[in-house]
């Protein structure tokens, strides 16, 4: 998984660089989140290794028909050079440039219940403070967690989840 991340990354920041110099970031992360979901699909992920494969054909599918001249290229390059299969990881990549550039951070908060608007907000102040970084929360339940929070928010992982306390006694007792 690691591997497909360090071979994404030239691209995603190749592409980064060209759609920020032409005013394209939005665009071409719509773009790409299409591309990726096409690539994730497995009858056409099973197409980038076929012996058969029509480069243009696919090139032409996972651009579109009002892509840009840049995006095409992009895509182009990728299926020349056999990394089709990278554009999920390409996105991910992608967005975290997109958002680092923008000084944004997307979080998720996981808990076993909902949390209230202001909840939330305290949270995301409490990050924001803590990254110096705009930050966009997503909410998840798992009630697995029991009670608590386990925020993601890049590399770095908050948990004070009642599961995660019960796990490190556990740890610490059978040691």
């Amino acid at each position: 998984m690691a591997e497909y991340v360090t071979l994404a990354r030239p691209y995603a920041k190749a592409a980064f660089d060209y759609a920020k110099g032409a005013g394209l970031v939005d665009s071409w992360l719509k773009q790409l989140t299409v591309s990726a979901g096409l690539a994730s699909v497995d009858k056409v992920s099973a197409s980038f290794s076929s012996p058969e494969k029509d480069n243009s054909q696919l090139v032409g599918m996972l651009a579109g028909i009002d892509a840009d001249a840049g995006y095409t290229n992009l895509i182009q390059l990728m299926a020349d050079n056999n990394r089709l299969a990278l554009l999920p990881d390409v996105i991910n990549v992608y967005k975290y440039i997109s958002e680092q550039d923008a000084k944004a951070l997307s979080a998720d908060v996981f808990t076993a219940a909902e949390l209230d608007q202001k909840q939330l907000e305290s949270i995301s102040a409490s990050l924001s403070k803590r990254t110096g970084k705009t930050v966009n929360l997503t909410q998840h339940i798992d009630k697995s967690l029991l009670s608590g929070a386990r925020i993601v928010a890049g590399d770095l992982v908050i948990d004070g989840s009642l599961k995660a306390k019960l796990a490190k006694l556990k740890t610490e007792l059978l040691n």
